[in-house]
């Protein structure tokens, strides 16, 4: 509590974040594991499903049968871990500054073409563009539009080439000085393949504070301090499949660098709940969701 005592919003107190705990996930032969601060919002549990995790049993996949036209062709996924943590000032201060949160899970492409593989990274790079669509773009009609992907770049975490990226609130000027925070709202994620139809996502969202330059250095500091834990060891078949996809592709890369998807968004207006219409309903089609490209 000593270190409370000092916390502000240049440097806020987290806490326990140097007592890491090691979680581990078997996921059908391949190992992951990663160490991170135990949860510190005590109204929200954390999550976890390992240790031993079926990433082939489709019962333990989101059921997305009952989803609008809108998400069609959403990748089901299933949670390995979610964690939370406050970002607090000093004791005086009651309600936290801010909120970091990391979920990973497993997501099954039920669409990939025989001929693609999310071992091969030109492959793997569109089916990212396809979640990325899904997850921010124009299917997420209730939500404020996002831009994806930022920084865009391919990050060697522990000898396996993780792809990162980060999504951002599209904010005008005139919204960024009425909400100084929103800059301080986004998310970051890694994706890494562990067959040729899965792959993980290791997503930290940040729900930030005034002034973001603070929110981000804070925030930041802790994302990166727990993915630099991120181990994935393939398991010996998965790891031979990877060797074939690579010889089979020697010249497959990802794009060193990508503009943000230039997303045209559904145009929307509120339904009408007397009639049976969805809180809101779609007046205007906007972009489609990707094809992939062998």
């Amino acid at each position: 509590m000593f270190e409370r005592l000092f916390a502000s919003r240049k440097k806020p107190f987290v806490p326990n974040r140097d007592k890491l705990e090691t979680l581990t996930a078997n996921l059908s032969g391949s190992r992951f594991s990663i160490s991170l601060p135990p949860n510190s919002v005590p109204d929200i549990n954390e999550e976890y499903y390992g240790p031993r995790i079926d990433i082939y049993n489709r019962e333990a996949y989101d059921d997305l049968s009952r989803g609008k036209w809108y998400q069609e062709g959403r990748m089901p996924g299933q949670s390995i871990l979610k964690r939370n943590w406050g970002f607090y000032g000093p004791p005086w201060v009651s309600r936290e500054y801010g909120f970091l949160t990391i979920s990973i899970r497993v997501y099954r492409v039920d669409d990939l073409p025989e001929s693609m593989s999310c071992f091969n990274p030109s492959h793997l790079e569109q089916v990212i563009l396809k979640d990325l669509y899904f997850h921010y773009g124009p299917p997420e009609i209730d939500m404020i539009p996002k831009a994806a992907p930022i920084k865009w770049h391919s990050k060697n975490i522990n000898g396996i080439n993780w792809l990162y990226c980060e999504a951002h609130p599209k904010c005008s000027e005139l919204e960024l000085r009425e909400n100084p925070f929103s800059e301080a709202v986004y998310d970051t994620q890694l994706y890494a393949p562990i067959d040729d139809q899965y792959f993980i996502d290791v997503n930290f969202s940040a729900l930030g504070y005034a002034p973001a330059t603070y929110s981000i250095a804070a925030m930041e500091n802790l994302m990166t301090n727990t993915y630099s834990t991120l181990n994935l060891k393939l398991s010996p078949a998965m790891q031979k499949r990877k060797e074939e996809i690579k010889r089979q592709f020697p010249e497959a890369r990802f794009s060193q660098a990508r503009d943000p998807e230039p997303w045209v968004y559904h145009k929307i207006r509120k339904g009408n709940s007397r009639v049976g219409e969805d809180s809101f309903v779609v007046v205007e089609k906007g972009t489609p969701p990707p094809n992939f490209n062998p």
